[in-house]
Protein backbone atom coordinates (compact mmCIF):
# COMPACT_ATOMS: atom_id res chain seq x y z
CA UNK A 1 0.00 0.00 0.00
CA UNK A 2 0.98 3.52 -0.88
CA UNK A 3 1.08 6.33 2.13
CA UNK A 4 -0.44 9.44 0.82
CA UNK A 5 1.90 11.40 2.79
CA UNK A 6 4.66 9.40 0.36
CA UNK A 7 2.85 10.50 -3.20
CA UNK A 8 2.28 14.30 -1.65
CA UNK A 9 5.69 14.58 -1.08
CA UNK A 10 6.92 12.82 -4.38
CA UNK A 11 4.45 15.80 -6.45
CA UNK A 12 5.72 18.49 -3.98
CA UNK A 13 9.39 17.90 -5.27
CA UNK A 14 7.99 18.06 -9.07
CA UNK A 15 5.63 21.14 -8.43
CA UNK A 16 8.55 22.38 -7.06
CA UNK A 17 11.01 21.90 -10.18
CA UNK A 18 8.60 22.51 -12.75
CA UNK A 19 7.47 26.10 -11.39
CA UNK A 20 3.86 25.27 -11.02
CA UNK A 21 2.29 27.68 -8.54
CA UNK A 22 1.04 26.04 -5.30
CA UNK A 23 -0.52 28.36 -3.02
CA UNK A 24 1.06 28.17 0.50
CA UNK A 25 -1.45 30.31 2.75
CA UNK A 26 -2.19 28.96 6.06
CA UNK A 27 -6.03 28.90 4.93
CA UNK A 28 -4.78 27.21 1.76
CA UNK A 29 -2.45 24.42 3.31
CA UNK A 30 -5.49 23.45 5.92
CA UNK A 31 -8.58 23.02 3.27
CA UNK A 32 -6.75 20.79 0.83
CA UNK A 33 -2.97 18.74 0.51
CA UNK A 34 -2.56 21.38 -2.66
CA UNK A 35 -4.05 24.40 -4.08
CA UNK A 36 -2.18 25.63 -7.53
CA UNK A 37 -2.56 27.57 -9.51
CA UNK A 38 -2.32 28.53 -13.70
CA UNK A 39 -0.77 30.72 -15.76
CA UNK A 40 -4.31 32.66 -16.18
CA UNK A 41 -5.09 32.84 -12.37
CA UNK A 42 -7.26 30.19 -12.35
CA UNK A 43 -7.14 27.31 -9.24
CA UNK A 44 -6.92 23.85 -9.18
CA UNK A 45 -7.78 21.92 -5.41
CA UNK A 46 -5.83 18.70 -4.96
CA UNK A 47 -6.17 15.99 -2.23
CA UNK A 48 -4.40 12.75 -2.10
CA UNK A 49 -6.25 9.81 -0.01
CA UNK A 50 -5.02 6.54 0.48
CA UNK A 51 -6.74 3.68 -1.86
CA UNK A 52 -9.78 3.13 0.85
CA UNK A 53 -11.85 6.24 -0.22
CA UNK A 54 -15.24 5.98 1.89
CA UNK A 55 -17.79 7.99 0.52
CA UNK A 56 -17.95 9.76 3.68
CA UNK A 57 -14.74 10.99 2.70
CA UNK A 58 -16.20 12.01 -0.62
CA UNK A 59 -18.90 14.11 1.44
CA UNK A 60 -16.46 15.72 3.34
CA UNK A 61 -14.84 16.97 0.45
CA UNK A 62 -18.07 18.06 -1.28
CA UNK A 63 -18.60 20.18 1.78
CA UNK A 64 -14.90 21.93 1.80
CA UNK A 65 -15.34 22.71 -1.72
CA UNK A 66 -18.40 25.00 -0.93
CA UNK A 67 -16.16 27.20 1.79
CA UNK A 68 -13.41 27.44 -1.38
CA UNK A 69 -15.48 28.93 -3.87
CA UNK A 70 -13.20 30.15 -6.15
CA UNK A 71 -11.67 26.94 -7.12
CA UNK A 72 -12.54 25.86 -10.83
CA UNK A 73 -10.90 22.43 -10.65
CA UNK A 74 -10.61 19.22 -8.20
CA UNK A 75 -8.59 16.22 -8.51
CA UNK A 76 -8.73 13.88 -5.85
CA UNK A 77 -5.78 11.68 -6.03
CA UNK A 78 -5.13 7.80 -5.05
CA UNK A 79 -2.94 4.96 -5.71
CA UNK A 80 -4.76 3.13 -8.24
CA UNK A 81 -8.09 3.83 -10.05
CA UNK A 82 -11.63 4.08 -8.27
CA UNK A 83 -13.40 0.74 -8.37
CA UNK A 84 -16.42 1.57 -11.37
CA UNK A 85 -19.14 1.46 -8.78
CA UNK A 86 -17.48 4.31 -6.48
CA UNK A 87 -16.40 6.72 -9.80
CA UNK A 88 -20.08 6.25 -10.65
CA UNK A 89 -21.51 7.09 -7.18
CA UNK A 90 -19.11 9.87 -7.10
CA UNK A 91 -19.95 11.92 -10.31
CA UNK A 92 -23.52 11.62 -8.68
CA UNK A 93 -22.79 13.88 -5.62
CA UNK A 94 -20.77 16.41 -7.97
CA UNK A 95 -23.25 16.53 -10.61
CA UNK A 96 -24.39 19.77 -9.82
CA UNK A 97 -21.19 21.41 -8.45
CA UNK A 98 -19.71 24.17 -10.03
CA UNK A 99 -16.23 22.84 -10.01
CA UNK A 100 -14.88 20.08 -12.49
CA UNK A 101 -14.09 16.80 -9.99
CA UNK A 102 -11.99 14.61 -10.83
CA UNK A 103 -10.81 11.52 -9.57
CA UNK A 104 -7.43 10.15 -11.06
CA UNK A 105 -4.39 7.03 -9.88
CA UNK A 106 -1.28 8.25 -9.13
CA UNK A 107 0.00 6.60 -12.41
CA UNK A 108 -2.84 8.71 -14.87
CA UNK A 109 -1.60 11.91 -13.27
CA UNK A 110 1.69 11.64 -13.71
CA UNK A 111 1.19 11.19 -17.19
CA UNK A 112 -1.44 13.85 -17.48
CA UNK A 113 1.67 16.34 -16.24
CA UNK A 114 3.05 15.62 -19.74
CA UNK A 115 6.80 14.90 -18.08
CA UNK A 116 7.73 12.64 -20.40
CA UNK A 117 8.01 9.92 -18.08
CA UNK A 118 6.65 6.04 -18.18
CA UNK A 119 5.46 4.81 -15.12
CA UNK A 120 6.95 1.63 -14.69
CA UNK A 121 4.46 -1.32 -13.19
CA UNK A 122 6.21 -0.98 -9.87
CA UNK A 123 4.50 2.35 -8.68
CA UNK A 124 6.33 2.79 -5.64
CA UNK A 125 9.38 2.75 -6.92
CA UNK A 126 8.79 4.83 -9.73
CA UNK A 127 7.73 8.16 -7.32
CA UNK A 128 10.93 7.10 -5.65
CA UNK A 129 12.70 7.35 -8.81
CA UNK A 130 10.71 10.83 -9.85
CA UNK A 131 11.37 12.52 -6.11
CA UNK A 132 15.36 12.00 -6.63
CA UNK A 133 15.44 13.26 -10.03
CA UNK A 134 13.07 15.95 -9.22
CA UNK A 135 15.61 16.81 -6.82
CA UNK A 136 18.93 16.34 -8.88
CA UNK A 137 17.55 18.35 -11.41
CA UNK A 138 16.52 21.09 -8.87
CA UNK A 139 19.99 21.02 -7.49
CA UNK A 140 21.47 21.34 -11.42
CA UNK A 141 19.47 24.03 -12.09
CA UNK A 142 20.93 25.90 -8.92
CA UNK A 143 24.15 25.77 -10.28
CA UNK A 144 23.26 26.74 -14.44
CA UNK A 145 23.17 30.38 -14.85
CA UNK A 146 20.25 30.45 -17.03
CA UNK A 147 20.35 32.76 -20.16
CA UNK A 148 17.03 35.02 -19.72
CA UNK A 149 16.28 33.60 -23.83
CA UNK A 150 16.14 30.16 -22.86
CA UNK A 151 12.56 28.30 -22.45
CA UNK A 152 13.38 27.18 -18.90
CA UNK A 153 10.78 24.98 -17.93
CA UNK A 154 11.22 23.01 -21.31
CA UNK A 155 15.11 22.33 -20.00
CA UNK A 156 13.65 21.62 -16.64
CA UNK A 157 11.60 19.36 -18.31
CA UNK A 158 14.45 17.43 -20.40
CA UNK A 159 16.64 17.64 -17.40
CA UNK A 160 13.87 15.63 -14.96
CA UNK A 161 13.20 13.08 -17.66
CA UNK A 162 17.19 12.38 -18.27
CA UNK A 163 18.06 11.77 -14.54
CA UNK A 164 14.77 9.86 -14.31
CA UNK A 165 15.76 7.60 -17.23
CA UNK A 166 19.79 7.30 -15.72
CA UNK A 167 18.11 6.71 -12.27
CA UNK A 168 16.61 3.52 -14.16
CA UNK A 169 19.19 2.57 -15.53
CA UNK A 170 20.87 2.79 -11.82
CA UNK A 171 23.43 5.39 -13.31
CA UNK A 172 22.69 7.51 -10.37
CA UNK A 173 22.60 6.25 -6.97
CA UNK A 174 19.47 6.71 -4.09
CA UNK A 175 22.43 7.19 -1.49
CA UNK A 176 23.61 10.15 -2.46
CA UNK A 177 23.97 12.68 0.13
CA UNK A 178 21.36 15.09 -2.16
CA UNK A 179 18.81 12.28 -1.53
CA UNK A 180 20.25 11.22 2.45
CA UNK A 181 19.29 14.89 3.76
CA UNK A 182 16.14 15.45 2.04
CA UNK A 183 14.27 14.49 5.06
CA UNK A 184 15.88 17.24 7.79
CA UNK A 185 17.14 20.00 5.14
CA UNK A 186 15.96 22.31 2.53
CA UNK A 187 17.10 22.34 -0.82
CA UNK A 188 19.13 25.56 -0.54
CA UNK A 189 21.43 24.38 2.84
CA UNK A 190 21.69 20.96 0.65
CA UNK A 191 23.31 22.46 -2.30
CA UNK A 192 26.04 24.56 -0.25
CA UNK A 193 26.92 21.09 1.31
CA UNK A 194 27.68 19.47 -2.24
CA UNK A 195 29.59 22.83 -3.14
CA UNK A 196 32.26 20.89 -1.10
CA UNK A 197 32.33 17.10 -0.39
CA UNK A 198 35.43 17.10 1.47
CA UNK A 199 33.93 19.87 4.16
CA UNK A 200 30.59 18.59 4.70
CA UNK A 201 31.50 16.82 8.65
CA UNK A 202 33.78 19.65 9.18
CA UNK A 203 30.11 22.23 7.97
CA UNK A 204 27.61 20.00 9.79
CA UNK A 205 30.36 20.58 13.06
CA UNK A 206 29.71 16.85 14.28
CA UNK A 207 31.12 16.91 18.04
CA UNK A 208 31.81 20.94 18.38
CA UNK A 209 30.36 23.79 19.55
CA UNK A 210 28.17 25.70 17.58
CA UNK A 211 27.29 29.07 18.60
CA UNK A 212 24.46 31.30 17.80
CA UNK A 213 22.13 28.41 16.93
CA UNK A 214 18.40 28.93 17.03
CA UNK A 215 15.81 26.57 18.16
CA UNK A 216 12.42 26.52 18.03
CA UNK A 217 10.21 24.05 20.00
CA UNK A 218 6.25 23.95 19.18
CA UNK A 219 3.69 22.22 20.77
CA UNK A 220 -0.36 21.75 20.34
CA UNK A 221 -2.16 22.82 23.75
CA UNK A 222 -4.46 19.99 24.95
CA UNK A 223 -3.60 17.59 22.18
CA UNK A 224 -3.94 14.75 24.42
CA UNK A 225 -7.70 15.73 24.92
CA UNK A 226 -7.78 16.22 21.25
CA UNK A 227 -7.06 12.71 20.90
CA UNK A 228 -9.53 10.85 23.19
CA UNK A 229 -12.10 12.41 21.46
CA UNK A 230 -11.15 11.87 17.96
CA UNK A 231 -12.02 9.66 15.43
CA UNK A 232 -8.85 7.85 14.20
CA UNK A 233 -8.91 8.49 10.69
CA UNK A 234 -9.66 12.00 11.40
CA UNK A 235 -6.68 12.22 13.62
CA UNK A 236 -4.70 10.44 11.13
CA UNK A 237 -5.42 12.78 8.65
CA UNK A 238 -5.31 15.65 10.78
CA UNK A 239 -1.53 14.94 12.05
CA UNK A 240 -0.24 13.72 8.45
CA UNK A 241 -1.06 17.47 6.94
CA UNK A 242 -0.34 18.80 10.16
CA UNK A 243 3.39 17.20 9.66
CA UNK A 244 3.62 17.55 5.80
CA UNK A 245 3.09 21.91 6.10
CA UNK A 246 5.05 21.87 8.90
CA UNK A 247 8.31 20.38 7.33
CA UNK A 248 7.30 22.38 4.32
CA UNK A 249 7.23 25.72 6.25
CA UNK A 250 10.55 24.76 7.80
CA UNK A 251 12.64 24.29 4.46
CA UNK A 252 10.69 27.57 3.60
CA UNK A 253 12.96 29.70 5.91
CA UNK A 254 16.42 27.80 5.60
CA UNK A 255 15.81 25.69 8.80
CA UNK A 256 16.52 22.11 9.53
CA UNK A 257 13.83 19.66 10.76
CA UNK A 258 15.18 18.09 14.18
CA UNK A 259 12.50 15.91 14.44
CA UNK A 260 8.89 15.43 15.55
CA UNK A 261 8.12 15.03 19.05
CA UNK A 262 4.62 13.88 19.10
CA UNK A 263 2.72 16.95 17.98
CA UNK A 264 5.59 19.09 18.51
CA UNK A 265 8.07 20.51 15.98
CA UNK A 266 11.36 20.93 17.01
CA UNK A 267 13.73 23.16 14.18
CA UNK A 268 16.99 24.64 14.41
CA UNK A 269 18.19 27.80 12.23
CA UNK A 270 21.49 29.05 11.44
CA UNK A 271 22.62 25.82 11.11
CA UNK A 272 25.23 24.67 9.83
CA UNK A 273 25.72 28.36 7.63
CA UNK A 274 25.37 31.14 9.47
CA UNK A 275 22.70 33.62 7.78
CA UNK A 276 21.81 37.59 9.09
CA UNK A 277 18.20 36.57 7.98
CA UNK A 278 17.92 33.84 10.05
CA UNK A 279 16.76 35.00 13.35
CA UNK A 280 13.42 37.06 11.58
CA UNK A 281 12.95 34.06 9.51
CA UNK A 282 12.87 32.13 12.62
CA UNK A 283 10.06 34.06 13.79
CA UNK A 284 8.48 33.63 10.61
CA UNK A 285 8.39 30.29 10.89
CA UNK A 286 6.90 30.18 13.70
CA UNK A 287 4.04 32.68 13.18
CA UNK A 288 3.26 30.84 9.96
CA UNK A 289 3.13 27.82 11.58
CA UNK A 290 0.77 28.80 14.32
CA UNK A 291 -1.89 30.08 11.71
CA UNK A 292 -1.09 27.04 10.03
CA UNK A 293 -2.25 24.81 12.92
CA UNK A 294 -5.02 27.05 13.71
CA UNK A 295 -6.53 26.76 10.56
CA UNK A 296 -6.34 23.13 10.16
CA UNK A 297 -7.74 22.66 14.13
CA UNK A 298 -10.59 25.14 13.58
CA UNK A 299 -11.54 22.36 10.66
CA UNK A 300 -10.98 19.53 12.60
CA UNK A 301 -13.15 20.64 16.04
CA UNK A 302 -16.11 21.59 13.26
CA UNK A 303 -16.71 17.41 13.63
CA UNK A 304 -16.02 17.17 17.19
CA UNK A 305 -18.60 16.61 19.91
CA UNK A 306 -16.47 18.57 22.34
CA UNK A 307 -15.21 21.81 22.38
CA UNK A 308 -11.63 21.77 23.18
CA UNK A 309 -9.22 24.81 24.13
CA UNK A 310 -6.56 24.41 21.65
CA UNK A 311 -3.46 26.03 19.96
CA UNK A 312 -0.08 26.05 19.24
CA UNK A 313 2.81 27.25 21.81
CA UNK A 314 6.18 28.37 20.26
CA UNK A 315 9.73 28.43 22.47
CA UNK A 316 12.74 30.08 20.83
CA UNK A 317 16.42 30.29 22.44
CA UNK A 318 19.89 31.08 21.04
CA UNK A 319 22.75 29.79 22.11
CA UNK A 320 25.75 27.06 21.43
CA UNK A 321 24.62 23.54 19.96
CA UNK A 322 26.16 20.26 19.26
CA UNK A 323 24.98 18.14 16.53
CA UNK A 324 25.40 14.48 15.71
CA UNK A 325 24.90 11.81 12.98
CA UNK A 326 22.66 9.31 14.10
CA UNK A 327 22.21 7.98 10.86
CA UNK A 328 23.01 4.32 9.91
CA UNK A 329 24.49 4.54 5.65
CA UNK A 330 22.73 7.97 5.24
CA UNK A 331 23.13 11.01 7.28
CA UNK A 332 20.63 11.61 10.11
CA UNK A 333 21.11 14.62 12.10
CA UNK A 334 20.26 15.37 16.12
CA UNK A 335 21.33 17.82 18.41
CA UNK A 336 22.17 18.28 21.88
CA UNK A 337 22.79 21.38 24.52
CA UNK A 338 20.57 23.48 27.21
CA UNK A 339 19.33 25.59 24.86
CA UNK A 340 17.26 22.76 23.78
CA UNK A 341 16.13 22.51 27.32
CA UNK A 342 15.58 26.49 27.39
CA UNK A 343 13.41 26.52 24.54
CA UNK A 344 10.91 23.40 26.05
CA UNK A 345 11.00 25.76 29.19
CA UNK A 346 9.99 28.81 27.44
CA UNK A 347 7.25 26.58 25.03
CA UNK A 348 5.81 25.88 28.21
CA UNK A 349 5.26 28.97 29.98
CA UNK A 350 3.91 30.48 26.52
CA UNK A 351 0.71 32.09 25.81
CA UNK A 352 -1.57 29.87 23.47
CA UNK A 353 -0.84 30.63 19.76
CA UNK A 354 1.88 32.90 20.59
CA UNK A 355 5.92 32.92 20.77
CA UNK A 356 8.02 33.03 23.57
CA UNK A 357 11.29 33.53 23.16
CA UNK A 358 14.24 34.31 25.32
CA UNK A 359 15.86 37.51 25.67
CA UNK A 360 19.21 36.99 24.13
CA UNK A 361 17.12 36.00 20.60
CA UNK A 362 15.31 38.84 21.23
CA UNK A 363 18.26 41.14 20.68
CA UNK A 364 19.48 39.20 18.62
CA UNK A 365 16.14 39.78 16.18
CA UNK A 366 16.26 43.53 16.92
CA UNK A 367 20.19 43.56 16.11
CA UNK A 368 20.07 41.93 12.22
CA UNK A 369 16.00 43.33 12.03
CA UNK A 370 15.70 46.61 13.33
CA UNK A 371 11.86 46.20 11.79
CA UNK A 372 10.81 44.04 14.36
CA UNK A 373 11.89 46.39 17.28
CA UNK A 374 9.09 48.60 16.16
CA UNK A 375 6.53 46.94 14.17
CA UNK A 376 5.57 44.50 16.92
CA UNK A 377 4.63 44.94 20.69
CA UNK A 378 6.90 42.35 22.39
CA UNK A 379 6.21 42.12 25.89
CA UNK A 380 8.97 41.53 28.55
CA UNK A 381 8.36 38.91 30.99
CA UNK A 382 9.93 37.35 33.85
CA UNK A 383 9.92 33.53 34.23
CA UNK A 384 10.75 32.49 37.68
CA UNK A 385 13.16 29.96 37.94
CA UNK A 386 10.60 27.05 39.98
CA UNK A 387 8.47 27.04 37.10
CA UNK A 388 11.06 26.58 34.38
CA UNK A 389 12.83 23.05 34.88
CA UNK A 390 16.51 22.48 34.88
CA UNK A 391 17.12 26.84 35.21
CA UNK A 392 18.54 27.70 38.12
CA UNK A 393 17.63 31.50 38.06
CA UNK A 394 15.31 33.23 36.13
CA UNK A 395 14.57 34.19 33.08
CA UNK A 396 14.02 37.34 30.85
CA UNK A 397 11.89 36.26 28.37
CA UNK A 398 9.62 38.04 25.21
CA UNK A 399 6.21 37.13 24.39
CA UNK A 400 4.22 38.03 21.13
CA UNK A 401 0.77 37.57 21.09
CA UNK A 402 -1.59 35.85 18.52
CA UNK A 403 -3.03 39.71 17.29
CA UNK A 404 0.34 40.29 16.27
CA UNK A 405 1.09 37.13 13.83
CA UNK A 406 -0.40 38.67 10.93
CA UNK A 407 2.35 41.63 11.00
CA UNK A 408 5.13 39.46 11.02
CA UNK A 409 3.84 37.26 7.98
Amino acid sequence: MIESSFIENVLSSVFDLIDIEVLTGPSDRALFDFIIKNSEGKKTGIEIKGQHVTRKNIHDISAELKMHPDLVDFLLITPEEPAPSMEEWTREVFKESKVEFRWLSITQYIENLDLGIEPAGDIRNTLLDLQLASITSKFEDYHRKSDPSEDTAEILRSQLKRNYLRIQEEKAGKQSLLFGFRRQFPFSIISELEKDPDQIEENLGFGKRKEDTIIILTDIKSFSSLVSVADDAELNYLMSKYYLNARELVFKYGGILDKFIGDGVLAIFNYPFKRDESFSNAIKFSAELILLGESILQGFQRKLDHKIKTGTRVGIATGSIYSLNIGAGEYEITFLGDKINLAARLEKKCDVNGILMSNRFYHKLIDYDTEFDGRLKMEQTVIDPKDAKGQMESITAWQIQRDQLELIV
